[in-house]
């Protein structure tokens, strides 16, 4: 299994940091894709050359004031943000894009909750998943805390999602903090054989960087988890965490981790 990080595109001193301590890949914005300048992203894509390290996923697809469920959808606004992002998206060689975007996906009180899910498939039907496909990009859906999303709160909850967009590029996500917060099963990501294709680790109480020194109950959370993952399939997981170190800590989350997988 790949150990990515969350980071921004442009934050070059964590970069330096990770470089040579075990991180395989970047997870950044996908708003960095699609906002920063011609400059900006040259500036970016010759700076994780230069520390080896690759870009290939993107997290935060869609902003909050761009929604996708709702009475306001404007799909030529969206379409024309997503073009800018997945242009740059197949520059980077990215390969995952993640749709967590809990504010562009929750909707107003009195909203039918089922229109709002066939809203989120049609959307990733007709406009997202078409566009990832020309850039060579899977889409993987991550599931939410309640109070961060009206809607998609358990692994199962994605894996449904992505089966109602009958895209064969979009898939689930399983996130450890959200999957612990909202009581969703750990071991039940197992049953998700080849549906699960990404994954974010963080010390599930807090959100803190996983590490080396949690205690025994938080280390036992984490490699169940992990071994959830690897029997779903799942290949990848970035570590989408605080941190007030982020040269120590990272060192710190690659060693439980890799003492988990």
């Amino acid at each position: 299994m790949k150990i990515g990080v969350c980071r921004g595109l442009d934050d070059f001193e964590a970069m330096n940091a990770a470089s040579g301590v075990g991180i395989d890949y970047w997870e950044t914005g996908f708003g960095c894709l699609a906002n920063f300048d011609d400059e900006k992203i040259e500036v970016c894509k010759n700076k994780l050359e230069e520390y080896g390290i690759k870009c290939l996923a993107s997290n935060g697809f869609i902003p909050g004031d761009m929604p996708i469920v709702g009475t306001n959808v404007d799909y030529p606004a969206l379409c024309e943000y997503m073009d800018k992002g997945f242009e740059r998206a197949k520059l980077f060689g990215i390969e995952k894009i993640v749709l967590g975007s809990g504010k562009a996906r929750s909707f107003e009180e009195g909203f039918c909750f089922d229109r709002a899910e066939e809203q989120v498939a049609f959307f990733l039907e007709e406009f997202a998943a078409p566009r990832a496909k020309a850039a060579g990009c899977i889409i993987v859906i991550e599931p939410l805390r309640f109070k961060e999303s009206s809607i998609i709160h358990t692994v199962s909850d994605g894996v449904r999602i992505a089966k109602m967009s009958k895209a064969d590029n979009v898939f689930g996500l399983a996130d450890l903090y959200h999957v612990y917060g909202n009581k969703d099963s750990i071991e039940g990501i197992a049953q998700f054989k080849d549906k699960i294709k990404h994954a974010h680790i963080a010390e599930p109480v807090k959100r803190n960087y996983p590490l080396i020194t949690d205690d025994d109950n938080i280390k036992n959370i984490y490699k169940s988890f992990f071994d959830a993952l690897k029997k779903s399939g799942c290949d990848t997981c970035s570590v989408e965490a605080r941190t007030d170190d982020f040269a120590n800590d990272i060192k710190g989350a690659v060693a439980i981790i890799k003492s988990c997988i």
